[in-house]
């Protein structure tokens, strides 16, 4: 017969020391689970707000492009000129609001006309909050 105070290796005092061991691994799990949700949340996050601010570029990029091919398919009007100037120009007022409606900003394209070497430079400026700042970018066009 086994006596009450022996030493027997299952007494009472080790199974809730080892419930309480288990306890403290989920909370840590949890815990960990939780700060990679955050990490997650917030990479989402900021690609939505970089995918934003590519969608305001293209558009940006795609109206000046439909200038071009304005410049382009009037040469006699655009060798004199004509095209050059802001949004308050007669040839370039429905083109800027258009490209304003469309990037979301009320900054003034602006279009310049190099006689010497025959050149338009297209400047579009706008504001991106969600990523940089400000963007801009010119293209040059030969009509």
């Amino acid at each position: 017969m086994h006596s009450l105070n022996s030493n027997h290796p299952h007494n009472c005092c080790s199974g809730s020391t080892q419930q309480g061991i288990a306890l403290i691994e989920i909370l840590i799990a949890v815990l960990v689970l939780a700060i990679g949700l955050l990490g997650i949340a917030a990479l989402q996050s900021s690609s939505v707000r970089y995918s934003q601010s590519a969608q305001e570029r293209t558009t940006a990029l795609i109206m000046a492009g439909t200038l071009t091919e304005m410049i382009r398919s009037n040469p006699v009007v655009a060798r004199a000129g004509s095209y050059a100037g802001n949004c308050e120009s007669e040839l370039l007022a429905d083109w800027a609001l258009q490209l304003q409606l469309a990037t979301g900003t009320s900054s003034c394209p602006e279009v310049e006309w190099d006689p010497a070497a025959g050149v338009y430079t297209i400047s579009i400026s706008w504001l991106d909050e969600k990523v940089t700042g400000s963007s801009n970018f010119e293209i040059l066009v030969r009509p």
